[in-house]
């Protein structure tokens, strides 16, 4: 019998068999060890970075089974870790900020007018499986950043993208770009967009700065070696908003005066290249640039994706076509403009037109809603004196508001900056919440004469 059920699992191929060895012995070990503080994140960046699961076993609605059985042992974990606080379990509801609960159940709901209701269905359940991990990551963290448990996980991945030069075909693409071990550049660029930020708020916020600091240049210098214009922009974007908040708060009005100066001059210099030339310098400024990369102001073909997406989107302007239903490459509704490139765009490569075609403009005004509450809390947490902590989740939000913009990440369910950008919106409401708490306490007045009764 049990030879039986070794030739079965062998016959299923190597990636299926460690799938089903992660899917039992995690849970196993769970109920005989103590869970290790990082596990949560390190199957995160595993299941996100390590380019398993292709082959017969993928498909395009479906996925590939090795990273269903991940994924799902993942999100029991961590909803596992989301429950349990001090031996009890219970359910954090008020962590959730109201306006991300009625965008999960907006998700929910257009299952029913979705062309593929059991794909929608599907993916609305890992959107839950992604709050899990958020909630659990927020849960163990506690009086901290969540993102400071990303730290020596993710120096494991980085240095594991080191090792990975030592194949040629496997660590760079064929244009010459470094990929680490990753499916594509961008993917690698992400990841160390990440841990560059993470490492330094941990370096500004005191901790081991000395180290933080050299493994924030590691982590730069792997984003750089992609070469992905994009994912540099953005770094450099990101990084700026931190790095001029410290600059502030330690030069003070000297940086403003350099800051309002560099404007003038900027602006100036643009006003007198429109007198010259009759136009604004930004479309030169635009083919420059991208030439550098080699590409064009086409962005490798998006522009013309983008433009047939507006055509699918006349079709269900309000409500969408169904979240999580549309892409499914030759399979199904995404078919007549898959077709139509070369390339298989298997997404719009922009977060806003894909939130739009699925869950129409009723899901981007959801959407929109709850990165306001989030940046309203941001706002809330600086006025409160946490600048860092501010500052730091607002590098997040910026970052991803401008990654969406040539990628989609926004609700695509198990893509690193969703889960990411979950976990900062969690993170900065459960904070807020928790010093509302502790304020309330601190208030209340003991009745004098109560106090003086035996």
């Amino acid at each position: 019998m049990l030879q039986l059920i070794y030739a079965y699992v062998a016959g299923l191929g190597p990636y299926v068999a460690v799938a089903l060895a992660l899917g039992i012995g995690i849970p196993f070990l769970l109920l005989v060890t103590q869970p290790a503080r990082w596990l949560v994140v390190f199957a995160v960046l595993f299941l996100d970075l390590v380019p398993f699961g292709g082959g017969d076993l993928a498909g395009a609605s479906e996925g590939s089974l090795f990273r269903q059985i991940g994924w799902g042992s993942a999100f029991m974990v961590a909803l596992l870790f989301a429950l349990r606080s001090r031996g009890k379990f219970t359910v954090p509801w008020s962590w959730v900020p109201v306006p991300y609960l009625l965008l999960l159940a907006y998700a929910l709901v257009s299952v029913m007018w979705s062309a593929e209701p059991l794909v929608s269905a599907k993916r609305a359940v890992q959107l839950l499986g992604v709050l899990f991990v958020a909630l659990a990551l927020v849960r163990h963290r506690r009086e901290g950043n969540a993102f400071g448990l990303f730290a020596w996980p993710g120096l494991f991945f980085l240095l594991l993208g080191v090792l990975a030069i030592a194949s040629h075909n496997l660590s760079f693409d064929p244009d010459g770009n470094y990929k680490g071990f990753t499916f594509t550049k961008n993917v690698w660029g992400q990841f160390a967009l990440l841990m560059a930020m993470v490492y330094m708020f941990l370096a500004l916020s005191k901790n081991k700065p000395r180290l933080n600091w050299w493994l924030f240049a590691f982590a730069s210098i792997s984003l750089f070696a992609t070469r992905s214009a994009t994912t540099i922009s953005i770094y450099v974007a990101s990084v700026s908003i931190v790095l001029l908040w410290y600059a502030s708060k330690r030069y003070g009005n000297k940086l403003q005066i350099v800051a309002l100066a560099t404007s003038i001059v900027g602006v100036t210099t643009m006003f007198g290249y429109f007198l010259l030339q009759g136009n604004l310098p930004l479309e030169a400024l635009l083919e420059v640039s991208l030439g550098s990369v080699g590409k064009d102001v086409t962005l490798t073909g998006r522009t013309e994706l983008w433009h047939m997406m507006g055509y699918e989107i006349a079709r269900h302007p309000w409500l969408g076509a169904g979240y999580g239903g549309f892409w499914m490459g030759l399979e199904g509704p995404s078919f007549t403009i898959v077709r139509m490139f070369s390339w298989r765009p298997g997404q719009a490569h922009n977060g806003y037109i894909d939130i739009v075609n699925e869950m129409g403009y009723v899901g981007l005004a959801l959407l929109l809603i709850v990165l306001g509450a989030h940046l309203r809390n941001i706002y809330r947490m600086n006025q409160r004196g946490e600048g860092l902590m501010a500052v730091f989740h607002l590098a997040i939000l910026v970052a991803a508001l401008l990654l969406n913009a040539s990628e989609t990440n926004f609700m695509r369910t198990t893509h690193l900056w969703w889960i990411i950008l979950t976990t900062s919106i969690i993170g900065a409401h459960v904070h807020l919440w928790q010093r509302e708490v502790v304020t309330k306490q601190s208030t209340v007045t003991v009745d004098p004469k109560a106090a003086i009764r035996p």
